[in-house]
């Protein structure tokens, strides 16, 4: 089965946005080739509610939104899970209520043992992957003050920024299922951790450096 039968996309003819949807997401499938393409494909399917009629997402793609889930959070089955909740509730609160509390404690299992059961598969490359990960569920949720509130003649911005993440986050993804060695992937994921914390510390010494000895001072005795 192929990735346009197992993800299946259900958009309007005469909807600009699901026209504008239609055409980037073929293009980008085309053009890079996704190893997440199960993102890709929520990340599209997702944004297409915002032009919809109901409160409820469509039920062409219900089950190929679930099945994308699953591949994006395996190796937890949890496909079951969103087909039952997606058709129980409005699509809003089925994100605020299921889908992101799943993702949390999936993400959370696959920062230690990856999406195969290798402890720390992602290397020092998962952080940043979840970083890319939830910026663009941020500008996913913007999808329908867009659709509603700009003006159709500025869509092209949005989408341009969605197409931009998905690369990025393509690009990083493809660093976290790397055939590596244990040992390798332990030293770069601690590589990681001490870089982050380096540039804590010089952004708090470099903030502290702007702030008046009085101040400082104020500071100390609240």
């Amino acid at each position: 089965m192929n990735n346009n039968e197992f993800y299946k996309i259900h958009l309007l003819d005469d909807n600009e946005w699901h026209n504008i949807i239609k055409e980037e997401y073929s293009a980008y499938k085309k053009e890079y080739k996704p190893y997440a393409a199960a993102v890709t494909y929520l990340m599209y399917s997702g944004i297409s509610h915002a032009s919809g009629e109901s409160n409820y997402f469509t039920e062409e793609m219900a089950d190929s939104y679930a099945n994308a889930f699953q591949v994006h959070q395996k190796p937890c089955r949890t496909a079951y899970v969103h087909k039952y909740w997606i058709r129980k509730l409005p699509y809003i609160w089925y994100l605020g209520l299921i889908a992101m509390p799943v993702d949390i404690y999936v993400h959370t299992y696959q920062l230690i043992f990856g999406e195969h059961d290798v402890f720390l598969e992602g290397g020092g490359f998962f952080i940043p992957y979840q970083v890319s990960h939830w910026i663009m569920l941020s500008i996913a949720l913007f999808a329908h003050y867009v659709y509603n509130y700009i003006s159709s003649n500025y869509w092209k911005y949005y989408f341009k920024f969605i197409k931009m993440n998905l690369i990025l986050h393509e690009y990083i993804y493809r660093f976290t299922i790397r055939k590596l060695s244990l040992t390798y992937r332990v030293m770069e994921f601690l590589l990681f951790i001490v870089m982050v914390m380096n540039v804590n510390n010089a952004i708090q010494k470099q903030f502290s450096n702007t702030i008046p000895d009085s101040e400082k001072q104020l500071m100390i005795i609240m």
